[in-house]
């Protein structure tokens, strides 16, 4: 009796770390109105796409919110990792299993409107001041492969609504930003849309974003969500989500800003 209770025992340990090794650790962070906590549960644009995919797939999961700089990390280093809301760039294709799009990504320049002050017609006037950045960031990256400088004329953090802070504290001048997120931050920090002023437009680096997994997740389970995420595309059922969302936003509606011609 004593050895089948054993074996049990033994089996359901098994079990239990077979189990937890097929589960997906899915990550993100405070993107709104792609991903965002509210009530100790993770809501948001993209994040509603990908829990639905990954149900669909059958895929077991548990989805956390951390910093950018923590969840690019863990999806660059940590196997049965999937990431949302990642842009796509030409340095990052190799390093992950793209899985799909779940949103558009516009990136803006932006300063304060009372700075008459402040100049920008090209990122090269733009070297003049000081940029708000986010470790581990597409925008720092872009910036800084066009001769910006961390610590210099770039001053990075862990969360871009501390560089709206330091915007309107006067300890940056120019904050890059995605259009769709920035009035819902603003909000969120006590501020209005009209306060800021964008100055260029960064098409560079304006992809869409994706969901995708790290290099080493096994091929079957990249396959399973991709399937999923393809059949909610063609569907239409992406669109309808990313429409729904993009119309209960803020609308920010300033001037025009310039486009990038460097």
């Amino acid at each position: 009796m004593l050895r089948i209770r054993l074996f049990l025992l033994a089996l359901s340990l098994l079990c239990s770390s077979i189990s937890k090794a097929d589960t997906i650790q899915v990550v993100t962070t405070d993107f709104p109105p792609y991903s965002y906590e509210r009530n100790g549960k993770v809501h948001g644009m993209a994040t509603e796409i990908v829990k639905k995919a990954l149900t669909r797939a059958g895929l077991s999961y548990n989805l956390k919110v951390f910093t950018w700089s923590r969840a690019y990390h863990m999806a660059r280093n940590t196997p049965n990792t999937l990431i949302f809301s990642i842009a796509r760039s030409k340095e990052r294709e190799n390093e992950f299993h793209w899985v799909g799009k779940v949103a558009p990504y516009s990136i803006r320049m932006y300063k304060l409107a009372i700075r008459e002050d402040i100049k920008v017609d090209s990122l090269e006037d733009a070297k003049q001041y000081i940029v708000g950045g986010e470790h581990s960031d597409i925008k720092q990256a872009y910036l800084l492969t066009k001769g910006f400088e961390t610590g210099k004329n770039i001053l990075l953090v862990n969360k871009d609504e501390l560089n709206i802070r330091k915007l309107f504290a006067g300890r940056i001048d120019l904050l890059p930003f995605n259009e769709l997120s920035l009035p819902i931050m603003l909000h969120k920090e006590g501020h209005r849309a009209s306060e800021l002023e964008p100055v260029l437009d960064l098409g560079d680096i304006s992809h869409d974003l994706y969901a995708a997994f790290h290099k080493d997740t096994s091929q079957t389970t990249v396959n399973k969500l991709k399937r999923e995420m393809d059949k909610l595309k063609q569907s239409g059922w992406i669109t309808k989500i990313q429409d729904r969302h993009l119309d209960q936003r803020t609308a920010l509606t300033p001037s025009p800003a310039k486009p990038s011609t460097d």
